[in-house]
């Protein structure tokens, strides 16, 4: 086994229930309070580029440093289940001076190649009218857009993700309105891209991501529309006769990608494109989750992965590798 000073280097993804590890993680959360019986415990979630994992620190653990969100840690601590859920009880816990960037998952392209595939979608759009919204949306959020995530836990939550999975949103509707021609391509790949804009202003563009006040308060959807909103009135002060029926399709899409009101979004999809859009946007995101699940297999006794927040299981066997 490689060794780094006394940690032993172990991905998260391959571990299992029932031995004592040693690892150097990134601390993504910190939740400190106290038992029924009055009991001191912090409640970690730690990380590595392959995975997360929730760690408990009772009364008893050594503790070397102030633990604060953002801090590599080496961790030596017995490796069990809770909730169906791997859990690491620790023992020791240091506080490291590493680079925390090395802990933290990425895109599968660099952010450079990601952009060149976003402006390849803004350039393939011929309404005017959108192609300028969108060039005007884009220009200037090369940092806020390109390093920003999709999620704070659930899907593409790393730098970069945002972009990543709204590429990967638009690529699946292009290919989706080439089976339905009576919808409008453009206005599938606008949506597309523009869907998720509001996450710029949810999330702190930091190394663990954090919801910003206004995020907390309005959510993505809302301050999407909102930013859209923004550019089509400077455009109309600009002198450009903005189509209204287009800015309120446009709008709608961003206020109904999430499908109904018990997800979030205040309309349901009434159009085809918005509709499409809904669809392709929880495919990418459940299919990234699927991925994370089968990236976990370990071989024949390690079939199935219980996930809290979709309150099921995943099946991670995969025939014929």
């Amino acid at each position: 086994m490689e060794r780094k000073g006394p940690y032993l280097v172990k991905e998260l993804k391959t571990l299992q229930p029932g031995v004592q590890i040693w690892g150097k993680y990134l601390i993504l959360e910190k939740v400190q309070r106290k038992t029924k019986d009055g009991r001191e415990v912090i409640n970690l979630t730690v990380c590595d580029s392959t995975g997360d994992i929730d760690a408990v620190i009772w009364d008893n653990c050594s503790i070397s440093g102030n633990l604060q969100t953002g801090l590599v840690v080496g961790v030596l601590g017995d490796l069990g289940s809770y909730n169906n859920r791997l859990q690491i009880t620790a023992k020791r816990v240091k506080i490291l001076e590493e680079n925390p960037d090395q802990y933290i998952k990425k895109p599968d392209l660099d952010i450079e190649k990601l952009w060149f595939k976003l402006n390849q979608l803004i350039e393939s759009v011929s309404d005017a009218y959108m192609k300028e919204l969108l060039t005007r949306v884009f220009s200037g959020l090369n940092n806020q857009f390109g390093y920003a995530p999709a999620a704070k836990k659930i899907h593409h939550n790393y730098a970069g993700g945002l972009l990543e999975h709204t590429i990967a949103v638009a690529n699946l509707l292009d290919k989706t309105a080439g089976l339905y021609p009576d919808t409008n391509r453009d206005l599938i790949i606008t949506g597309a891209l523009l869907h998720d804009i509001g996450k710029v202003v949810e999330y702190e563009i930091k190394l663990v991501p954090e919801y910003t006040v206004e995020g907390r308060l309005l959510g993505h959807i809302m301050l999407g529309a909102e930013i859209v909103g923004r550019h089509i009135e400077q455009m109309k002060k600009d002198g450009v006769d903005f189509p209204a029926k287009l800015e309120w399709m446009i709008k709608h899409m961003i206020l109904s990608h999430h499908g109904s009101l018990e997800y979030g979004s205040p309309v349901i999809p009434v159009f085809p494109e918005a509709f499409l859009l809904h669809i392709m946007d929880n495919l990418d995101a459940r299919m990234f989750v699927f991925k994370e699940k089968m990236a976990e297999y370990s071989g024949e006794d390690d079939l199935f992965s219980y996930d809290s927040l979709f309150h099921q299981y995943f099946f991670k066997y995969r025939y014929g590798e």
